[in-house]
């Protein structure tokens, strides 16, 4: 037996003697050499997109937050709405921006998983501030509507040689606007409306509870009627787009029934607190 540990150790010997080396000029090394390069440079982009993302979608929140601070008892609707709107439109033409030059030249589908979730964050706190400004009070209807996703693609797209010394070489870049991650953000909007109906019903605002319940029946409505089969994440976010329109619901039936008494109980739900509602992000 140790003879033949022997012979299998110069056999093992022999052969890493007798191995050819590895032609650098091989066209298929060349070719894989090329395809990791390719890789890692998307891993990278993949990875600089999903950082971006992750600020959009804090800001967003942080700007949600602030519409929910508007009280008609401090009369700060108007002056909240344009801290809103200015941050929003920073989002666009600085975030977004950022990502749509990595994107430039790129299939944006391939990095969807990327800048979804700041995308639909920010498309809800957009239609949220608009919703607002707009739709809620019958007399400021007059003054604009909602975004739509062709308005929301104009504003994401930006002008060549902006910001750019050498005008000769810019090319108009833009932030391509999914229709089904608009139509995914615009389905968290009716979370935020839930939220504004309640807290409204404690500052004794009822008539914004009702507005709110209208609004949240009308997109259920809308939905409903989408054939969902094949999107899980969209039957997902309809199931939690009802819960909120039985809540709202409840408020104004209260609110109907009770009258200025509803404005005691305005803060809490069914024993849990407005905080505890569905979460309609991403896991």
């Amino acid at each position: 037996m140790p003879g033949n540990n022997g012979r299998h150790h110069q056999f093992k010997k022999n052969f890493k003697k007798d191995r050819p080396l590895i032609d650098e000029n091989n066209p298929v090394l060349k070719a894989f050499q090329a395809y990791a390069i390719e890789l890692d440079a998307k891993h990278d982009r993949y990875e600089r997109i999903v950082k971006m993302s992750r600020d959009i979608t804090i800001e967003s929140k942080r700007i949600i937050f602030l519409l929910h601070s508007i009280d008609i008892r401090k009369n700060n609707k108007q002056k909240v709405l344009d801290e809103a709107q200015t941050r929003l439109e920073k989002v666009i033409t600085c975030n977004f921006k950022a990502i749509a030059e990595e994107l430039h030249d790129h299939d944006p589908y391939q990095f969807r998983g990327a800048y979804s979730p700041g995308l639909q964050e920010f498309i809800e706190a957009y239609t949220f501030m608009e919703y607002i400004k707009y739709v809620e009070n019958e007399e400021d209807s007059n003054q604009g509507e909602m975004i739509d996703w062709n308005g929301l693609q104009k504003k994401m797209t930006y002008p060549a040689g902006e910001d750019n010394a050498d005008q000769s070489n810019s090319v108009e870049k833009s932030f391509f606007v999914d229709p089904n991650e608009y139509i995914l953000g615009v389905s968290d909007l009716t979370g935020e409306l839930m939220r504004r109906c309640i807290n409204s019903l404690g500052s004794g605002e009822t008539d914004t509870c009702l507005s709110c319940c209208k609004a949240l029946q009308k997109f259920y409505t809308g939905y409903f009627s989408i054939n969902v089969r094949r999107c899980r994440e969209l039957s997902r976010k309809i199931y939690t787009m009802r819960q909120s329109v039985l809540k709202a619901e409840n408020v104004c039936y209260n609110v109907k029934v009770r009258g200025g008494e509803a404005a005691k109980w305005g803060a809490m739900f069914d024993g849990k607190s407005i905080g505890d509602d569905i979460d309609e992000g991403f896991f």
